[in-house]
């Protein structure tokens, strides 16, 4: 469910993607911010996903941003172009995420 406040944080967000010059490839944006999850815990998700799509050669991006504010129950995880917040992020969970942006049509 789309909060009010996430409208404007989908604002922010694509403004980000297009100064780090992203196309509309898919890409799963990790906040490592620390006001939601301890910034290990985060850098560790980002390590292991990273890992995972070079293993598998997928198609997209890992992108590592600071704090998104939409901090309750981190870690978060974006997906992108089609902007979704998501909350309490694992590592199987951000995982299936790639996967899914890898094949959007499954």
């Amino acid at each position: 469910m789309l909060r009010w406040f996430e409208v404007g944080k989908k604002r922010k967000l694509r403004k980000l993607m297009r100064r780090r010059e992203a196309t509309e490839a898919p890409a799963l944006v990790i906040c490592v911010g620390k006001a939601c999850a301890e910034r290990e815990l985060s850098r560790a998700l980002v390590g292991h996903v990273r890992a995972h799509a070079a293993r598998r050669s997928l198609p997209v991006r890992v992108e590592v941003v600071g704090c998104l504010h939409v901090c309750e129950d981190g870690p978060i995880v974006a997906t992108y172009p089609r902007i979704k917040f998501h909350r309490r992020v694992d590592e199987a969970r951000a995982i299936a995420l790639v996967d899914g942006l890898a094949t959007p049509g499954e």
